[in-house]
């Protein structure tokens, strides 16, 4: 902090944060002034100290990591896309993933920006070009041209669709979240409905077992049965996305599995 002139309103404070209690300690170290030193303590407070929320990174931002995911859906999509997502840059709690086609019906290739927030892992944007030898049923909103309306193409477009956060900065069981009309994500998607954080879940994916967070979303696209249904995400620590289920309204079933 600084203040022109001021040398002691000028130098470095450091708070020392108890969870359940606040500051319970501060120092201001003056860069001038007769006391080079001022101390704040806490005495006494009725408040009393809680564990601190889980703060793994279920959504990791690292860069130069790479993950290939398997996409399948039971009407749509029987033979496998097979896309490789690289975490490209990362600054300031930010990244930049990029999607590329590795095999299957579904050539693309993407860009998506992902922020932590203090909500949790937010999407911010996304640009994919593709072509595609599989045909899905159309996405809303309706009050949007269909040139403008959001496709399926990668898992990614499955994870983020709907609404922020994606997940929660701390993922604590029985956390819920909900739409937001009007906002950002309403004009985009034009979804309503709600997400809650299930807790640890034991998943297959392909020979391996993981523990992993469950994160359930109910989602309602009013008029388009594809843009509606039941998606649970699967997040490991350190690791992110491992697996994805979305029983769609029309009575297919989309799977993302990671590959390696």
């Amino acid at each position: 902090a600084g203040a022109i002139g001021d040398p002691y309103g000028s130098g470095v404070r450091t708070i020392w944060w108890v969870y359940g209690v606040g500051p319970v300690k501060v120092e201001f170290r003056h860069a001038g002034g007769d006391i080079p030193v001022s101390t704040f303590s806490l005495i006494e407070t009725n408040q009393v100290a809680k564990a601190p929320p889980p703060d793994k990174r279920y959504f990791p931002l690292v860069k130069g990591q790479k993950v290939k995911y398997s996409w399948t859906n039971t009407k749509h999509l029987k033979k496998a896309s097979v896309q490789e997502v690289t975490t490209d840059e990362v600054a300031n709690g930010s990244a930049r993933f990029s999607v590329k086609h590795v095999s299957g019906p579904i050539r693309v290739a993407g860009a998506y920006g992902f922020t932590m927030r203090a909500d949790g892992a937010t999407n911010i944007w996304a640009i994919t070009k593709s072509a595609s030898l599989a045909v899905f049923p159309q996405l809303g909103p309706s009050n949007l041209p269909k040139d403008r309306r959001r496709r399926f193409t990668t898992p990614f477009d499955l994870m983020l669709y709907g609404f922020n956060p994606i997940i929660p900065a701390y993922a604590i069981p029985g956390t819920t979240w909900g739409s937001t009309v009007p906002s950002r994500d309403f004009s985009v998607f034009g979804v309503t409905g709600f997400t809650k954080v299930l807790g640890m879940r034991s998943v297959k994916v392909g020979r391996k077992t993981y523990s992993a967070l469950a994160v359930e979303s109910k989602l309602t696209q009013k008029g388009f049965k594809f843009g509606s249904g039941t998606r649970t995400s699967y997040f490991v620590a350190d690791k992110g996305l491992v697996k994805l289920v979305f029983s769609h309204g029309d009575g297919s079933v989309s799977t993302v599995q990671l590959v390696r």
